[in-house]
């Protein structure tokens, strides 16, 4: 992934949130809020999904710390863009994502082995996927 360090969210990441926001501040801005919401809720679904499969990629061999940092930064950046957004729901969308790169932090991966901390920690972390990245 990252050779070097990065200070700032990807400008994909930073391009996302912008469009998200832009779109539904103008284009999209006569629709009745649950729409709005609904709207959201598949863009981010879709998002956090295809962030999730980045570092699971066939053609990704190892994840250095710096990847490990970039994409931790880029998961908290959709965070608090979601925050911003006032809605429980759009922020669940984004559990497995966060706990995914939170076990990508680990200090200890054998906690993911442990059933009962792997239930409190990394609930919504697919087993498979938790694995591999862990082997990475």
């Amino acid at each position: 992934m990252s050779p070097t360090l990065e200070k700032e969210p990807s400008n994909y990441m930073q391009t996302l949130t912008r469009y998200l926001s832009n779109i539904m501040n103008s284009v999209l801005l006569g629709l009745p809020t649950e729409i709005k919401e609904l709207i959201y809720f598949d863009a981010l679904s879709h998002a956090a999904s295809m962030i999730l499969l980045l570092p699971l990629s066939p053609q990704v061999k190892h994840i250095n710390p710096n990847g490990t940092a970039a994409l931790v930064k880029d998961v908290h950046y959709l965070t608090e863009f979601v925050d911003t957004l006032e809605n429980p729901m759009l922020r669940e969308n984004l559990d497995e994502l966060q706990q995914t790169v939170a076990l990508m932090q680990a200090e200890n991966s054998d906690e993911f082995y442990d059933v009962g901390t792997r239930n409190k920690k990394y609930g919504r972390v697919d087993a498979m996927n938790g694995h591999a990245l862990l082997e990475k």
